[in-house]
């Protein structure tokens, strides 16, 4: 399926402890709506401005050069990974991240595998670069596998990959560089079995995303 985007995820744990969080001073941009604010990247290595639901809150949780993230609850969390590396499905040493956005989409592909499935598909793009949306679950867990913000940090704690108790709307996004951007939103299904509002929520920040040196 392909066209306009429609109308975790744990952590495993936080993120790297090499990167410090935006300054407390900084103040998200004008309001784009009642409901949202308009918030301007401070750290993060691809700079964006994205439309940030009021629900979230105006300021990131972190604002690195590697994660971006709201993090308001188990069903209220939006993240930007810029993955440095990732842990393969069940291995204790991460590996460095697909090289390429092609190459990544199929690693993550891969992990049907290993009790991942994938359904609601599309293919799209954000801000005029490609992009690929799914819905992500898993009835094993599988600490890591979406990547790291830093280099030395465990799988279970630090970085971020599917678990069993959470749905996620994830996107992996080609922004021409060595590593895709991926996103995502998590719904902790043990708790909320409807994910359509966090979902749709999700996607109408990612039509509002915009990137600063997007030609």
């Amino acid at each position: 399926m392909s066209g306009s985007l429609p109308g975790t995820v744990s952590a495993c744990g936080g993120g790297s402890a090499a990167d410090a969080p935006s300054s407390p001073a900084a103040r998200p941009t004008v309001s784009a709506s009642a409901s949202s604010v308009v918030y301007k990247s401070k750290a993060f290595a691809v700079p964006l401005t994205v439309a940030v639901p009021a629900s979230l809150g105006a300021r990131p949780d972190e604002d690195t050069r590697t994660f971006l993230t709201w993090d308001t609850s188990e069903s209220d969390k939006v993240s930007f990974l810029l993955p440095v590396v990732v842990y393969p499905p069940g291995k204790d040493d991460p590996v460095e991240p697909p090289a390429s956005y092609k190459g990544y989409l199929a690693r993550l592909r891969g992990l049907t595998d290993y009790h991942a499935t994938f359904r609601d598909t599309v293919e799209t793009t954000v801000d005029g670069h490609p992009a690929t949306l799914m819905t992500a679950t898993t009835d094993w867990s599988l600490n890591g596998t979406l990547g790291c913000p830093g280099t030395g940090q465990d799988a279970h704690d630090d970085c971020y990959g599917l678990q069993p108790e959470y749905a996620l709307r994830v996107t992996v996004i080609d922004i021409g560089k060595r590593t895709p951007l991926v996103s995502w939103t998590t719904v902790n299904t043990d708790q909320q079995r409807d994910t359509s509002a966090a979902f749709t929520r999700y996607e109408a920040m990612l039509r509002s995303l915009k990137f600063s040196d997007s030609s």
